[in-house]
């Protein structure tokens, strides 16, 4: 279900190592997309990762997509090295998964097997 009331970004974009470690550092489950900046993000599966939030109860507080260029991020430096489209998925700051390459089912598995339960109240 969308969250309510006000409308949050969908994909946050990594400003710098640090305010990556920021993002990662609560109970979400994240997904980077690694881009080089000659290349850009990939583009192509931002319309299929609203898709896929949409159909989760409360995505997001337990998801969240981030944009990651990878000059900015030095510690991603050696995950991406061609324009291939890489994703690293962490839950909380911990690099538990990774996907190479536009494949949509192995994402959505991944979301699948690692995304939190919902919050009790």
């Amino acid at each position: 279900m969308p969250p309510r009331g006000k409308q949050q970004e969908f994909q946050i974009t990594v400003r710098n190592q640090d305010h990556l470690y920021e993002l990662i550092s609560g109970k979400k489950l994240t997904i980077v997309d690694l881009f080089l900046a000659w290349c850009g993000p990939c583009e192509l599966l931002s319309s299929s990762f609203r898709s896929i939030a949409m159909k989760i109860d409360e995505w997001d507080s337990r998801l969240q997509f981030l944009l990651a260029e990878t000059d900015k991020v030095p510690d991603f430096a050696s995950h991406q090295s061609s324009c291939k489209p890489r994703f690293l998925f962490f839950l909380g700051s911990k690099l538990i998964g990774e996907v190479d390459g536009a494949d949509v089912p192995k994402i959505q598995q991944m979301i699948n097997r690692h995304l939190p339960p919902l919050e009790a109240d």
